[in-house]
């Protein structure tokens, strides 16, 4: 629609530039020319216009992780173990975290992160630093700048991590990574969070996280 509306507004213009130009005109000109060079340039454009499409492209598709587990191939990456967790249970099977990257650990007192491959991991245990049912807080209104507690509370706790290498040597520090788990039940994802952060109405007893990962 912008397209016609244009393309109008240019043939306006060029019939009033046609009514005002010189009459003499050269006895010879380029096929399709006017013999006006505005006037050309005017119908031109709205030629132009007029091929234009007015179709945006398609989005290119998404892609999305590999699955560790599909790899027809012995997956280095994959290791056997079992994960435990705060609320007691226990997954064994399969485990993975993302293909091609190391655990990333941020070492406080290097103020530097220290990476770690997958492979020399024999151990990993979670130290509970600090945990809370936090308030949660919302404006009172539109636009607003005032806060009201609104009753409820959401659970909030911060952990780290102490990495056991299959040479003896230790890391420790924060790490956010995930942990893909393949059972006989099926596929399951766990995470090591440096922050942990549950939903509004949940209680720091729902709010379960890996305690220890022990790796074969």
């Amino acid at each position: 629609m912008h397209h016609r509306r244009l393309i109008f507004v240019i043939l306006i213009a060029c019939t009033c530039a046609a009514a005002t130009r010189p009459s003499t005109q050269p006895a010879t000109r380029p096929a399709g020319s006017t013999g006006d060079p505005a006037l050309d340039f005017l119908l031109e454009s709205a030629s132009d216009l007029a091929r234009t499409p007015t179709t945006l492209p398609s989005k290119p598709p998404s892609t999305r992780p590999a699955n560790p587990f599909t790899d027809g191939r012995k997956n280095a990456g994959v290791r056997p173990g079992v994960i435990h967790l705060s609320n007691g249970q226990k997954i064994r099977g399969k485990i993975a975290t993302t293909q091609g990257k190391p655990l990333r650990v941020w070492v406080e007192k290097d103020k530097d992160y220290h990476d770690v491959a997958f492979e020399s991991i024999a151990s990993v245990d979670a130290t509970l630093l600090w945990e809370r049912d936090e308030k949660e807080w919302r404006f009172r209104e539109s636009g607003s700048d005032v806060k009201i507690y609104s009753g409820k509370t959401y659970p909030l706790r911060e952990l780290q991590y102490t990495l056991t290498l299959t040479d003896g040597n230790r890391v420790e520090g924060g790490v956010v990574a995930p942990l893909d788990v393949q059972t006989k039940d099926g596929r399951f994802t766990f995470v090591l969070n440096k922050r942990q952060k549950g939903e509004v109405g949940q209680s720091l007893k729902d709010l379960v996280y890996p305690v220890r990962v022990e790796l074969e």
